[in-house]
């Protein structure tokens, strides 16, 4: 399973507003929740702030990937925003987060899980990945730069 394969460009928010971490997961859930039609809508909301709250997903260079697994959702299923200003978010860097990647997948399973979380910490490792998800002007530009990337660092 392919990062490509599971996030769209309708799945992508590139000028994210958001003063703070809970009102930022928040809002990324709750689109989340709404594009994929999911249901319990607040269950997951819940789900991916207490999983925050256990502790940070903020992985630094300004990349956060919360995640959850929920019990009653059928596959995994991916968003993500950008706020160009930044918000603190906990990151172990202690730098401010740029980028949020949020996943939830069926609360059975770990490898599909497991695999995009590997993949996307390798992706966003590269710097110039980074800086072109910044630029992108667009959810399509923004998903062109994660396939690419993926094509290229992810065996």
């Amino acid at each position: 399973m392919k990062i490509q394969q599971i996030l769209q460009k309708n799945g992508i928010l590139v000028d994210l507003k958001a003063s703070d971490k809970s009102e930022a997961l928040t809002q990324i859930a709750g689109y989340l929740v709404s594009l994929y039609d999911l249901k319990p809508a607040q269950e997951i909301v819940d789900k991916i702030l207490e999983r925050e709250s256990e502790m940070s997903t903020g992985i630094g260079f300004g990349i956060a990937i919360p995640h959850a697994r929920i019990s009653g959702i059928d596959r995994l299923y991916m968003v993500a925003a950008r706020i160009v200003g930044g918000i603190e978010f906990n990151s172990i860097d202690e730098q401010p987060v740029f980028l949020i990647f949020m996943m939830i997948s069926p609360a059975g399973t770990s490898a599909d899980h497991t695999r995009i979380l590997s993949s996307l910490s390798r992706i966003m490792s590269y710097e110039e990945i980074r800086r072109r998800l910044m630029d992108a002007d667009s959810g399509e530009a923004f998903l062109d730069v994660v396939a690419k990337g993926e094509d290229k660092y992810v065996q």
